[in-house]
């Protein structure tokens, strides 16, 4: 089981965040980990503050106030023994999150899908869009609760046919999306989505390939997917946790977006393998976070390091 030590969860809003604290602290109970409440305020660059005497101040009275909201909420969590700090700093939400997740280590970023990433079926909010690209932890962004629960977590693997089993992305979804699974007491469902790269163009009258040498490399092919994945398996201990595997013909978008449906919450790869530093989700990755409907956890190869560049500087007031 994957065991987080630390977990920031972004509080962003004049409203108590739940369920993303509520899942940020249950996590940290779990796994006895340390959680830091985070809050970020916009930079007082413009607007009538600029004209007010004694504006400094004002802007104190404004970052004490929050600190005292954020405050608030961990006295609850602190009576279960957990390990809470608050912050409250300034600036861009995701620039000032990933500033402390480079300084802090946190291994888990939590936060609420607010506003148009509530109301709308994809999760590409603003500040959601730049963590699931730049930010080098993974980012879990919960969706409010529905009235039908499914009590399933998708773990939407694609392990490399060329490298069965040595597939570092594959494996973290699967620990990941198993340690949510067993933390949380739901099933677990892997998937595998798996197709034949232009079979409409071998079969449509310009190639057309006899049936029999498309049909057998179909085969051929889901027979690669269901190597790749088996040995990808045998690399985790999934024997406490309830679990389904899945591998579908379809192409990815299509069939995770379809199982997303029907799950809690969707762990993915944010990553194409051919991405750089970052700078771009894959696009299959994207088009999944356009359709999906429920809470997804974005998860970025080893080694993923930010494209932002901080200098040294100090993360934030805390509490």
């Amino acid at each position: 089981m994957k065991r987080f030590k630390e977990i920031l969860c972004y509080v962003g809003g004049p409203a108590d965040p739940s369920p993303g604290l509520e899942s940020a602290a249950d996590l940290a109970e779990t796994n006895k980990a340390h959680l830091t409440l985070i809050d970020v305020l916009p930079e007082s660059t413009e607007g009538p503050w600029l004209t007010v005497p004694g504006r400094p101040k004002l802007e104190e009275m404004v970052v004490s106030s929050r600190i005292q909201d954020l405050e608030e909420m961990a006295a609850p969590l602190r009576e279960r023994d957990l390990q809470v700090t608050t912050v409250v700093t300034k600036g861009s939400p995701f620039v000032e999150i990933i500033r402390r997740v480079v300084a802090e280590q946190n291994d888990l970023v939590i936060k609420t899908a607010q506003g148009l990433e509530s109301r709308l079926g994809g999760l590409l909010g603003t500040t959601a869009l730049h963590l699931m690209r730049k930010c080098p932890a993974p980012v879990w962004v919960v969706k409010p609760p529905s009235s039908e629960r499914f009590g399933r977590v998708l773990a939407a693997v694609d392990p490399r046919p060329d490298r069965p089993g040595d597939d570092p992305l594959s494996l973290k979804i699967l620990e990941l999306a198993s340690s949510l699974a067993e933390a949380s007491d739901s099933e677990l469902h892997v998937m595998h989505a798996w197709w034949l790269h232009s079979e409409a163009m071998l079969r449509g009258r310009r190639i057309n390939l006899p049936p029999a040498e498309v049909d057998g490399l179909l085969r051929e092919v889901r027979g690669a997917a269901e190597e790749a994945l088996d040995k990808l398996l045998g690399h985790i201990d999934l024997s406490r946790v309830p679990h389904q595997v899945h591998i579908v013909k379809g192409q990815p978008y299509e069939v995770i977006s379809g199982f997303a449906s029907q799950s809690d919450v969707a762990v993915i790869g944010t990553m194409s393998r051919g991405g750089v530093d970052g700078l771009l989700i894959g696009n299959t990755a994207e088009r999944i976070l356009r359709r999906v409907d429920c809470s997804v956890l974005a998860v970025k190869p080893e080694g993923f390091r930010t494209p932002l560049q901080f200098e040294e500087a100090q993360v934030g007031a805390e509490a």
